[in-house]
C-alpha cells in the first residue's frame, strides 16, 4: 500500500461524493435513506465493535449480545438530529457512541433488551474469535483493539475488492501468483521464478506487482473515503490507519 502516490489521493477526491457516511449526514429528513446507508456502515464495523467489547472483558456470548444491541441502539437513536454528528469521521462517531453505550450503568439498564431479540448482523463466532486473536496480545486497552480491528477491516475489504477485479480468466492466474507481494517484499530471485512460471519477463512481473500495489492502495483510500465527510479528512485517516497497522 505504501507505493501509492499523490495520484491515488486525487482519485479518491474525485470519486468522493456521495458516500455512505455523507448520505447518513445529508439525509436528515429521509429516514429510510439514512437508515439504509447507516446499516451498510454498521455491517462493516461489527468486528471493531465486537473486539472492543471483548477487550473490555466481556465473554464471547455477552459480547455478541452487546454488539447486536449497540447497533440496534445506533439505528434507533436521535444522534443524527444533533449538531455536528461524529465530527466528520464515522470511526470517531462510533467509538464515542460505543464508549457511552458500554458504561456499566447503560449495560445494566439494557441487560434484558440487548438487540431486542433481533439479529442485525449474521454472526460466526469462530470467525470473530480468530480475528480477535489476530489482533495480538491483550494490552488492556479496548480502544487499541477497536482501532486495530478497524484498520484490518478496511484493508481486508479493499483486498476483497481487488480480488473481485482480478477474477477474470485472463487475470486470475497471474493475480494468484503475485498476491503474496501485496503484503511481503520480494526476495532475491522471486520475480525471476515467477517470470518463468507465468511466461513473462522479470520486468513485466515487477511492473504488474507495482500496479497491483497501486490499485490496492487506491481501494483502501476509497474504503476510508466512505467513512469521512471531507476528502481532506480521508488523508488524515489513511495516515492514522498506517500508524495503527505498524504497531
Amino acid at each position: 500500500m505504501d507505493s501509492a502516490g499523490e495520484s491515488s489521493r486525487n482519485a479518491v477526491g474525485a470519486a468522493f461524493a456521495p458516500t455512505p457516511w455523507t448520505t447518513v449526514l445529508a439525509a436528515r429528513s429521509d429516514s429510510a435513506t439514512r437508515r439504509a446507508a447507516l446499516e451498510n456502515l454498521c455491517r462493516i464495523y461489527w468486528s471493531p465493535v465486537y473486539h472492543y467489547i471483548r477487550r473490555r472483558g466481556a465473554m464471547s456470548h455477552d459480547a455478541e449480545d452487546l454488539t447486536q444491541g449497540f447497533f440496534a441502539s445506533v439505528l434507533e437513536s436521535d444522534f443524527f438530529e444533533r449538531p455536528d454528528p461524529g465530527r466528520g469521521r464515522f470511526r470517531g462517531f462510533l467509538i464515542g457512541a460505543l464508549q457511552r453505550y458500554t458504561t456499566g450503568e447503560h449495560e445494566r439498564a439494557t441487560a434484558q433488551k440487548r438487540g431486542g431479540g433481533a439479529r442485525f448482523i449474521a454472526w460466526d463466532s469462530s470467525v470473530a474469535e480468530r480475528e480477535l486473536a489476530a489482533l495480538g496480545p491483550d494490552t488492556g486497552d479496548p480502544v487499541a483493539a477497536y482501532e486495530k480491528s478497524w484498520a484490518l477491516t478496511l484493508v481486508a475489504r479493499a483486498l476483497r475488492r481487488l480480488e473481485e477485479e482480478q477474477r477474470t480468466p485472463s487475470r486470475a492466474r497471474t493475480f494468484a501468483a503475485l498476491k503474496p507481494f501485496l503484503s511481503e517484499t520480494a526476495a532475491p530471485g522471486d520475480y525471476a521464478r515467477l517470470a518463468a512460471e507465468l511466461s513473462l519477463t522479470r520486468a513485466a512481473v515487477a511492473l504488474a506487482v507495482h500496479r497491483l500495489n497501486q490499485r490496492y492502495a487506491e481501494l483502501v483510500r476509497l474504503e476510508v473515503a466512505d467513512t469521512v465527510v471531507d476528502p481532506t479528512e480521508g488523508k488524515a485517516e489513511i495516515e492514522h490507519l498506517l500508524r495503527v497497522l505498524s504497531r
